[in-house]
């Protein structure tokens, strides 16, 4: 027996005297425990580590470690140990084997440093079983060698482990007989470092002078074989880049007689595989001896696919020791997941973070941002790393699938820093690759992910305009990405969180005052939402509880008025802000959305905050919010309204707007618009449509333009209520043209709406149809709506939609329909426990008495 076949004997009855069949890292301060209660020898935890594989090896192991660990099983020393384990060899061991005992000496500690170097810890890591037919099919035909190619970070060298494990190592593996040789970069360093070449090092090993004695050997004495012999070489990309290794490694191919029981697995990257092909492909010989796979791509020269779904959910919920649903992930990440790697990126980053939720978009950026600052902004050379990268992203264009650029265009910038680009190649943030579809193949190069490749476009961006992302800088982004593309959409999100992270929060107006897509001001919305938890989440943020002021509250005011995210983010941040004046306002915000949602104990907490503040409301706002609010919580406790000092207060502020000045449309405030809202919602709800008719004609005297602002969600509540208030009036010709102007706004792509609006639309036709008697279109809109409404929790809009239903279908031959709606109706409120107030109810005078009956049951049914 050599030193590491004696080395491996003693791991195992280590582990047999310990009770362990397998080991982690954590068991290492166990063992070291065990044997100093055994031997009263002290064995570090870290020793014992480095004897199992888990920590690197610089040193040969002491005599002290030996002699403990062989007293500790029962010998006297180490010696003993030694002697016994020599006698017990017999020297009639075949040499099969003899060979069998080497290698697994040498693949046992390949696959340790293998499972440690894995990204995630090696037991969450999906097995990709689908591959293992395609490997059997190799092995049991007459192939010689094969590959397992794929760029960095699509996790070869685990399935390569998984593969050892399964085929030749594990309890049931199915070619136990088979010998299997693991050698990756750790193996062939410590040959380099020994000064050993690798016939050197095969000779002392494997008593054969080379691989291609080894075959005739047994080719002539077919009869000692016992199996295979399977070498795995993989994680040697970085020696097959310097020319000699390179020729050894071609020679070494050529070398190979041709048999049927050696079998030679490579794993590289592709970039090391386009330099090896043409020599195989050069030879017949080889050609027919190499065995692409199932799963080969001429194009890309990988056969390791991307991981599926199924694949990710089984390691995320693994990490997360829960089950992982595909609803539990964002879209974005499950996409950028499908690379292993970003699952590793993931698992670093959740050990120092633990804020981020899977389902948040921001985690994609958090993850880009997370890498490259350990790989390149703190890395060795960074400054260098950081001016390649910006120029090949200048130098970068979109290609028929891939943004890429020619290795020529970039070669002046190469020749500079060689090092340097050869440490972001080995580093896996640029790719090399040959383009065959041109007359002459050339190279090309890319970033590992178009994700990264974007960041850097975006940090061209920030240089240009001087960090400062004013109004200029989202021009600039309008102008230079195409509408509705996935990197203008990054470059919006970078944007966001760049200007967040910096506390610049009134540069983002810009996003819904320029003419982005809807869906782009929309999806803006939420990823500031996102961005702004998550940044108060932080320590020393510079956007924190101290700093949060009027332009973040402007954003909330104009933008969404409804929606889960939009909920949870005005909750966190109130509970979360040491500005007395803005948190109030955000209480008076959060008691918006409260109404809406027709929650009544979480509208009281609100008020009792906003109570402490009475005074101070008076003084920020036109109107005190306070008593607006309160009107609504008694209408859903069904507490009579002292609505008279009310009504004299809402006809005060109306002569006011009314007695002003005409403004433009930048100065009205977020005090006057979450004030207006409050009041046209209470006098529709007290069914003054004609004084809802002059306030708002009030504020159109005081900004005579609101109706053409496109970038606030305030015009269109304002014109959806105006078009309300006509058909409570009977004002049908101008309630269509209404209808017209509406339908008009929002099919221009730049006008920002949201789907509350939508829904708000929906009810305002469904009325306006109802009360035309065209009421087979009203049931149109009504379903229309309750499909936003229940796909986006829009509660008070869904009661609404359902009483406007009833109300349409009275009036039609269904009255089965009309039972169906109503027992709808009900469970609904059950379900969610909610009441049915007076303000959820936009439907006709008519049906009054039918609300009645139906309110009076529900509160029959609450006793």
């Amino acid at each position: 027996m050599n030193a590491n076949d004696l080395l491996i004997e003693l791991r195992k009855f280590v582990l047999l005297k310990s009770g362990l069949r397998n080991i982690d890292p954590a068991h290492c301060k166990i063992i070291s425990e065990y044997v100093y209660q055994e031997t009263k020898n002290y064995v570090s935890e870290t020793t014992i580590k480095r004897f199992f594989g888990f920590a690197n090896t610089l040193h040969k192991f002491s005599l002290f470690t030996l002699n403990s660990l062989s007293q500790y099983v029962g010998y006297n020393d180490w010696d003993a140990f030694c002697k016994d384990k020599e006698n017990q060899t017999s020297s009639a061991q075949s040499i099969w084997q003899d060979l069998k005992l080497k290698a697994h000496a040498i693949t046992e500690v390949s696959l340790i440093a293998k499972k440690n170097n894995s990204g995630v810890p090696f037991t969450t890591t999906a097995n990709r079983s689908f591959f293992y037919p395609d490997f059997d099919y190799f092995l049991k035909n007459n192939y010689q060698f094969t590959t397992i190619s794929a760029q960095p970070g699509q996790g070869k060298s685990i399935l390569l482990a998984h593969m050892v494990e399964y085929f030749f190592f594990s309890e049931n593996a199915l070619y136990k007989n088979d010998i299997v040789l693991l050698i990756n970069s750790t193996s062939l360093n410590t040959i380099i470092q020994n000064s050993d070449t690798l016939k050197e090092w095969f000779l002392k090993e494997f008593k054969f002078g080379s691989l291609s004695e080894l075959i005739s050997f047994f080719k002539k004495n077919a009869e000692k074989r016992e199996g295979r012999f399977v070498i795995i070489v993989d994680g040697i990309d970085e020696h097959l880049a310097k020319n000699n290794y390179f020729k050894i490694f071609i020679d070494f191919l050529y070398s190979i007689e041709e048999n049927n029981f050696v079998k030679l697995v490579f794993g590289m990257r592709t970039d090391t595989w386009i330099n090896i092909q043409p020599a195989i492909y050069s030879s017949a010989s080889l050609t027919k001896a190499w065995y692409t796979g199932l799963f080969y791509d001429e194009e890309t020269l990988s056969n390791v696919p991307s991981l599926n779904v199924d694949e990710i959910l089984y390691t995320l919920s693994h990490l997360e020791n829960k089950i992982i649903n595909r609803a539990d992930v964002s879209p974005s990440l499950l996409t950028q997941f499908k690379t292993p790697f970003w699952l590793q990126v993931y698992f670093k980053l959740k050990d120092e973070n633990q804020q981020l939720e899977l389902n948040n978009p921001l985690l994609c950026y958090e993850l880009i941002n997370y890498f490259l600052e350990k790989r390149v902004f703190l890395a060795k050379k960074s400054t260098e790393k950081i001016f390649l990268l910006k120029k090949i992203s200048d130098c970068i264009s979109e290609g028929n699938k891939k943004l890429r650029v020619s290795k020529e265009k970039i070669l002046s910038y190469i020749n500079c820093y060689p090092d340097t680009y050869e440490e972001l190649l080995n580093a896996g943030i640029i790719i090399e690759e040959k383009r065959l579809s041109t007359t002459i193949p050339t190279e090309i190069v890319r970033f590992l992910s178009d994700d990264i490749y974007t960041y850097f476009m975006f940090i061209q961006i920030t240089d240009k305009f001087e960090y400062k992302p004013d109004k200029p800088f989202f021009e600039y982004i309008l102008k230079s990405f195409r509408c509705q593309s996935a990197q203008r959409d990054h470059i919006l999100n970078w944007s966001i969180r760049f200007c967040i992270n910096r506390n610049e929060i009134a540069a983002l107006k810009n996003i819904f005052r320029l003419p982005f897509s809807n869906r782009e001001k929309n999806n803006a919305f939420d990823f500031i939402c996102y961005v702004s938890k998550y940044e108060l989440s932080k320590p020393n943020a510079n956007f924190n509880k101290l700093s949060v002021d009027t332009d973040f509250i402007d954003i909330m005011t104009t933008g969404r008025t409804m929606g889960n995210l939009y909920k949870e983010t005005i909750r966190t941040i109130s509970k979360n802000v040491l500005n007395e004046d803005i948190q109030i306002i955000l209480h008076v915000i959060e008691s918006n959305v409260n109404i809406i949602d027709v929650d009544k104990l979480a509208l009281a907490n609100s008020m009792q905050l906003l109570k402490r503040n009475y005074k101070r409301l008076n003084e920020l706002f036109p109107i005190n919010p306070y008593d607006l609010i309160l009107y609504f919580h008694n209408n859903l406790i069904n507490k009579p309204n002292e609505s008279k000092s009310l009504e004299d207060k809402i006809i005060k502020l109306c002569q006011q707007i009314d007695q002003s000045k005409p403004k433009k449309n930048e100065e009205i405030t977020s005090a006057e618009i979450l004030s207006y809202r409050l009041v046209l919602m209470v006098l529709f709800s007290q069914k003054s449509y004609a004084e809802c008719h002059r306030f708002i004609m009030a504020i159109l005297h005081k900004y005579p333009n609101i109706f053409y602002v496109r970038y606030s969600v305030f015009s269109p509540f304002l014109l959806l209520h105006l078009g309300q208030t006509y058909v409570k009036l009977n004002y049908f010709k101008k309630a269509q043209r209404i209808i017209h102007f509406v339908d008009k706004i929002i099919s221009s792509d730049y006008t920002y709406y949201t789907n509350f609006i939508l829904a708000s639309f929906n009810v305002f036709k469904a009325n306006f149809y109802n009360a035309t008697h065209h009421y087979e279109q009203a049931l149109i809109e009504a379903n229309t709506g309750l499909a936003v409404t229940k796909k986006n929790n829009f509660k008070m809009y869904e009661i609404t939609l359902l009483l406007s239903k009833i109300d349409t279908l009275k009036h039609t031959d269904e009255s089965e329909e009309v039972s169906n709606v109503i027992k709808e109706l009900l469970n609904f409120l059950t379900a969610h426990k909610r009441s049915m107030p007076d303000y959820a109810n936009f439907s006709s005078h008519e049906f009054e008495h039918t609300f009645k009956i139906l309110k009076s049951y529900r509160r029959h049914q609450n006793l």
